[in-house]
């Protein structure tokens, strides 16, 4: 079984039936136990995990498998018995139940395919990997082009604290492949790029993904007064730069993101 198969095995197990428990349940009970035991820092300690894994739990963008949720509740337990102020509120351990539900009771997972088993190694990847959906829309670094669909066409796994060093968050992460040659140099036919839909600030000789009318064009921007250049890094290809008055609103355009990594196959 590869990196990605694990991780997405754990994605599906860690969908929420219908026990009741939801995403903000889960993230109040981090929030609660960061309280209780006095910060990150200590939370990190006691899960066994990188602060920066805690900060991902407190943000929402992941929450703790059920390795790390046992040596939490343990934790906690521990403080509620002793009536320290720091102890949890009384309506923790109905929440602590259900939450304990979704991540299974038993070591075959009701959400994990039938008749497999979820190894532990695949827990440990999901607390340390994220996984980013490919994208059917590919931007073009050539003539343009859009296709759309409503599931990704795959996914990959991406260290999640490699992602957290260069984005605030894990959400509006996307993958796409690119078309043509006008960045080459950077960039060449058939590369991925990982896109942060969530920077769409313009910063000279940065690398954005933009749509343009009905097409999508991934180029280095620049700008001039007045003007917004989006251009590609082959110069035998210069025709197909983009050239932008930002006070034309009969254009209709718009920046998805800001390539923050490029991938490609030898």
């Amino acid at each position: 079984m590869d990196i990605r198969t694990e991780c997405a095995n754990i994605s599906c197990m860690n969908e929420y039936d219908s026990t009741g428990t939801d995403w903000d349940e889960l993230r109040e009970f981090v929030v609660d136990a960061l309280r209780s035991v006095g910060g990150v820092k200590r939370l990190a300690e006691i899960a066994g995990v990188s602060e920066r894994t805690v900060y991902a739990w407190k943000n929402g963008e992941r929450f703790p498998s059920r390795t790390n949720l046992a040596r939490l509740t343990e934790h906690l337990e521990r403080i509620a018995s002793t009536g320290a102020p720091s102890a949890p509120q009384p309506h923790w351990r109905g929440l602590h139940e259900r939450m304990l539900r979704p991540y299974g009771e038993s070591p075959r997972d009701a959400h994990a395919p039938a008749g497999q088993d979820v190894p532990e190694e695949a827990r440990r990847l999901a607390e340390e990997f994220v996984l980013v959906d490919k994208a059917e829309a590919r931007p073009s670094a050539g003539g343009g082009s859009l296709q759309t669909g409503g599931r990704p066409e795959e996914q990959h796994a991406f260290r999640l604290d490699w992602v957290l060093g260069r984005a605030r968050s894990t959400t509006g992460l996307c993958l796409m492949e690119v078309m043509g040659r006008s960045m080459e140099r950077t960039l060449h036919d058939g590369d991925l790029v990982l896109v942060n839909q969530h920077d769409r600030t313009l910063a000279e000789d940065r690398v954005y993904v933009l749509r343009v009318q009905d097409e999508i064009y991934i180029k280095r921007f620049s700008r001039t007064p007045g003007r917004y250049h989006f251009r590609g890094d082959n110069p035998e290809l210069a025709y197909q730069d983009i050239e932008i008055d930002p006070r034309d609103e009969a254009l209709q355009w718009e920046v998805i993101g800001r390539v923050i990594w490029a991938g490609k196959e030898m």
